[in-house]
């Protein structure tokens, strides 16, 4: 029992606001979303047909093959999925434009493609591409494309300086009881603070006494009203580093 799941990256996509499109415009998003992420993964030099690709209804899950670099997937292929979607924007009418939530996890992987996958892995990336942070920053800000990452992804490989991304660059959230951090590729302000320090928000209590100088918790609305914050930014006493346990 068990034999088949193993450990794999795991990519969960979803075109924001598709259930308010008309068919044929959510036809073009359809298009327009696996078209940015082909071209995305060739410009990063992934090997995209490698990957067990599944459509589903706005978006696509897909579980990489353990020999696409984890690195790459979440700096230079995010970077270039951005740029994609932009060039794709530039051409659509304003009801089919491309604004993507995309996660990235890393967990249990089991299943196939053409069966359904199975398994924490798939399920916590369609969770986190579904948060209501996530959709909150698209909802109050005008960005195209915002990534979710889950806590093995940034502390293994953010905090784990193996990307250009600085954990300064990221906002913890509390995804339906998941920890995880959002960021905004190509440095749009966060919504509801132009001057980029992070959202207005009331932050998640934590489970012990605050660290001495730690800021106080703040209240208010901003983009984040109703998510769940955890801190305005990614606190290096939170990130414990652990590597080589990946398997």
């Amino acid at each position: 029992m068990g034999h088949d799941f193993e450990r794999r990256l795991v990519l969960a996509v979803r075109a924001h606001g598709y259930d308010t499109r008309t068919a044929r415009m959510q036809g073009l998003i359809r298009e327009g979303l696996s078209g940015a992420l082909d071209v995305a993964a060739r410009r990063a030099r992934l090997d995209r047909p490698s990957w067990g690709r599944v459509g589903e209804v706005g978006g696509e899950l897909a579980v990489l093959p353990p020999g696409e670099p984890e690195p790459v997937v979440c700096d230079a292929f995010v970077h270039q999925v951005l740029a994609a979607v932009r060039e794709h924007n530039r051409l659509t009418a304003p009801d089919g434009r491309l604004r993507l939530r995309l996660a990235i996890n890393f967990g249990m992987t089991a299943g196939e493609a053409a069966g359904g996958y199975t398994g924490p892995g798939p399920v916590v990336a369609r969770e986190l591409a579904g948060c209501a942070a996530a959709r909150a920053v698209l909802e109050r800000g005008t960005a195209e494309l915002v990534v979710v990452m889950s806590a093995d992804v940034v502390e293994d490989t953010i905090a784990g300086q193996l990307t250009s991304l600085e954990t300064k660059d990221l906002r913890e959230v509390d995804a339906g009881g998941r920890r995880a951090w959002l960021w905004l590729p190509g440095g749009p302000p966060w919504p509801g603070d132009p001057a980029g320090a992070g959202p207005a928000c009331d932050a998640a209590p934590a489970p012990d006494a605050p660290a001495s100088g730690a800021p106080a918790a703040g209240s208010g609305g901003g983009a984040f009203a109703g998510a769940h914050i955890i801190a305005d930014s990614v606190a290096g006493r939170d990130i414990h580093h652990h590597y080589g346990d990946r398997t």
